[in-house]
């Protein structure tokens, strides 16, 4: 019996109205698959940055190299027929961008949960050079919880607790997540003053914040304890660098990297057993 007059084209009717939900649920399916791959890999960095830590004393030097040496995977990309050199260069690049990401204090945050600062200060007389936490010999030594709520077993267990703002970077879902991530302010930021100094001034501690909305100062903080850190691994600083200049871009000229972007935390945490004495320098 043919179709009346009225209900032709009501398929395309109803195809154009579901069609864009379909395409946000794609695209948001590959959005969150990638978001859990980072989820791993950054599972994966945080034991990597545990043990480098614990062999060095817990030195938040080495426990973030050590993050960014687990992250590196994230950023590097090369062709299977690549040459080797071409693959050593993508190696060596996606290497930097990961130092670059865990060092950036508006990116990632590292903090050292056990031991506490109260239990070192308790248990370092023990030391033989009374600035670090023995751990020689515990099996012997007394189990009692004396410093902290913890004995001096449970403070040679080093553990770490690592916030990442990772990328959104699939287009139209990653503005849906990050815009309900961040409810008004997330809004307001996809808006016409995405960058301007009215959103700055409101949501400049807020975390993961797309580091373009910062104030200067904030900024110029970040900056100096990149310096601070490449300092301690003998490294160029990037001393004299007019930050500003980055914005809105906000990339690396060598690197070609955008630090900035529309980010969400994740979060992980690792523990391992000291396996040299520890260091109060950067306990919290």
């Amino acid at each position: 019996m043919p179709a009346k007059h009225g209900q032709r084209g009501q398929a395309i009717v109803e195809y154009l109205i579901l069609f864009p939900t379909m395409i946000l649920l794609i695209l948001g399916a590959i959005q969150f698959a990638l978001l859990y791959q980072v989820k791993s890999t950054l599972d994966y960095a945080a034991f990597i940055g545990a043990r480098q830590g614990a062999l060095e004393n817990a030195s938040m030097l080495s426990i973030k190299d050590g993050i960014a040496s687990g992250l590196t995977p994230l950023f590097t990309y090369t062709k299977d027929s690549a040459s080797s050199p071409d693959k050593l260069l993508a190696l060596g690049r996606g290497r930097a961008i990961a130092w670059v990401e865990v060092f950036n204090p508006l990116v990632t945050k590292v903090q050292i949960v056990n031991p506490t600062k109260a239990a070192f200060d308790g248990y370092k007389d023990l030391s033989e050079s009374g600035d670090e936490i023995p751990n020689d010999n515990l099996m012997y030594r007394p189990s009692s919880a004396d410093y902290d709520g913890m004995s001096i077993q449970d403070a040679n267990l080093l553990k770490i607790h690592v916030t990442y703002c990772a990328k959104l970077i699939v287009p139209f879902a990653s503005q849906t997540i990050y815009a309900l991530y961040r409810g008004l302010n997330g809004i307001k930021n996809l808006g016409s003053e995405y960058f301007s100094g009215a959103i700055a001034s409101a949501g400049a501690d807020t975390e993961c914040q797309d580091p373009a909305t910062y104030a200067q100062g904030k900024i110029d903080d970040a900056v100096a304890q990149i310096n601070t850190y490449l300092t301690k691994a003998g490294l160029p600083t990037i001393g004299g660098i007019n930050v500003s200049s980055y914005i809105p871009s906000f990339t690396i000229p060598v690197l070609n990297w955008n630090i900035g972007g529309m980010r969400i935390p994740l979060t992980a945490e690792a523990v391992v057993r000291m396996q040299s004495p520890v260091h109060g320098d950067d306990l919290n």
